[in-house]
């Protein structure tokens, strides 16, 4: 397990915390989220570790009060097609770490 994002040990999940903890980094999710992510990132603080700092866990818990609004407002066929398209990035992840460990076992 990656001690930066030690919230799972599925390597397919850890890929996709550090794709969004990379979004976060650019600020698209504010000030907070970002240096969250940075320091994540960068190693000097794992994930669990950063949700236990107030300021950090403000801002998670705020981005998800805000997505589970959005999420209640939408219609069940715009919630399922979510659902699908998240369902598909696993697999999708699931597919090409199964390739890169097939390319490196043929190196």
């Amino acid at each position: 397990m990656r001690p930066d994002l030690d919230l799972t040990d599925d390597p397919v999940q850890q890929r996709l915390l550090r794709k969004a903890l990379e979004v976060f980094r650019e600020g698209g999710r504010g000030p907070v989220l970002q240096e969250m992510a940075r320091e994540v990132l960068a190693g000097r603080v794992g994930l669990r570790e950063a949700t236990r700092i107030p300021a950090y866990a403000e801002a998670v818990i705020e981005q998800g009060q805000e997505f589970r609004r959005r999420w209640e407002s939408m219609p069940d066929s715009e919630r399922a097609a979510l659902a699908r398209e998240g369902e598909r990035q696993v697999a999708e992840e699931r597919a090409l770490m199964a390739a890169e460990r097939a390319e490196r076992g043929r190196v």
